[in-house]
């Protein structure tokens, strides 16, 4: 039966094959190094009486040149412990760190088309529910024009009516040129926040 003990420096190692720590440089002058490293492997790392550790801990261990690696990196024949170039990485930390997409897909009815920006257009999607629009980063439709306020307007799109609501805008919201607080929205329709012209495309 094996009969496992664990040395002062907290090494484990099977006492009924090595009368002292194998693992121990002081101790392994003429050791055998692969043979070893393969004890190391089949040594109990945890007390689970289910002998289930290996699936809480996987090592990941750096055997390259072990003979002749030294401690002080440069030539000499005092050979580095291989217990010290062992990485031991807990499953449970490469648990947190898988990124969870909770980002709610809403359905596209519109789009809004520009060409105040650039000459070439640019369009911004609407999406069903609330469409916040102004130069601040926290908006969903982020126009980037000093005379819209960072939160200008929101347009609204339920039960298949576009809905528009000034936002208390500094420079205000027209419809087809007529200033509004509130309003409907209708394919077509050209919509002016602040010195930013829309024309608003409906896919309904």
């Amino acid at each position: 039966m094996t009969n496992f003990k664990t040395c002062n420096n907290g090494h484990n190692y099977d006492a009924g094959k090595y009368a002292v720590c194998p693992f121990c440089p002081v101790n392994n002058v003429n050791s055998d190094y692969e043979q070893t490293m393969k004890e190391f492997k089949r040594t109990q790392l945890l007390n689970d009486p289910n002998d289930n550790q290996f699936d809480k801990t996987m090592i990941n261990e750096e055997t390259k040149d072990l003979k002749t690696t030294l401690s002080g990196g440069g030539s000499g024949s005092a050979t580095q412990n291989p217990l010290s170039r062992t990485t031991i990485v807990n499953r449970s930390d490469s648990k947190s760190e898988t990124v969870i997409d909770q980002t709610v897909k809403r359905k596209i009815v519109g789009w809004l088309v520009t060409f105040s920006i650039d000459d070439y257009g640019q369009d911004f999607k609407l999406f069903v529910g609330k469409n916040r629009i102004g130069s601040g980063k926290n908006c969903d439709i982020l126009i980037n024009d000093s005379s819209v306020s960072g939160e200008h307007a929101t347009i609204l799109f339920r039960e298949d009516e576009f809905l528009i609501k000034d936002n208390f805008s500094t420079n205000g919201t027209k419809i087809n040129g007529v200033t509004t607080d509130e309003g409907k929205l209708k394919d077509g329709d050209e919509l002016r926040l602040g010195n930013t012209v829309f024309k608003i495309k409906t896919v309904f």
